[in-house]
């Protein structure tokens, strides 16, 4: 049976700590099998907001961020690359927590590895925080690296 390894990832400084965590980790153990996911939820919030409804709105901040999501990926595949370690990419948009548990589960992942925090503190204490939402619904082991 192959171990599968997912990094959840947003391109913040915590996810590329954590990115180099997991390259390390799988530098020690090469037949280990890394994924990077990256999960944007702005663009499902947006539809929430009244103002960003207009059709060219909509068209532009979606082109935005999913070209910041994928730049985000590109960062984290760069630890990777740097390390000498084969990842394999893929981004979402969608509900960050659940749509990594649910990828993990999918997919057979054995160990999820996720930095402790991304797009700052407010974000943590208002929503709660991306990682403990992970540790809570994740059916495998679960490593935050600050």
């Amino acid at each position: 049976m192959e171990y599968k390894l997912l990094l959840a990832s947003d391109g913040s400084e915590n996810a590329l700590r954590a990115a180099e965590f997991a390259a390390r980790m799988v530098s020690l153990a090469p037949a280990i099998k890394v994924t990077v996911i990256v999960v944007n939820d702005i663009l499902e919030k947006m539809k929430y907001y009244s103002p960003l409804r207009s059709p060219i709105v909509i068209e532009e901040v979606d082109a935005f961020f999913k070209e910041k999501t994928k730049e985000d990926l590109d960062a984290t595949m760069e630890v990777f690359e740097k390390n000498g370690v084969k990842a394999t990419g893929l981004t979402k948009i969608g509900n960050p927590a659940r749509d990594i548990v649910n990828y993990a589960h999918a997919e057979g992942i054995k160990h999820i590895v996720i930095g402790s925090r991304g797009m700052g503190s407010l974000k943590g204490i208002v929503l709660g925080s991306v990682s403990s939402k992970v540790v809570q619904l994740a059916d495998c082991p679960v490593t935050i690296v600050k």
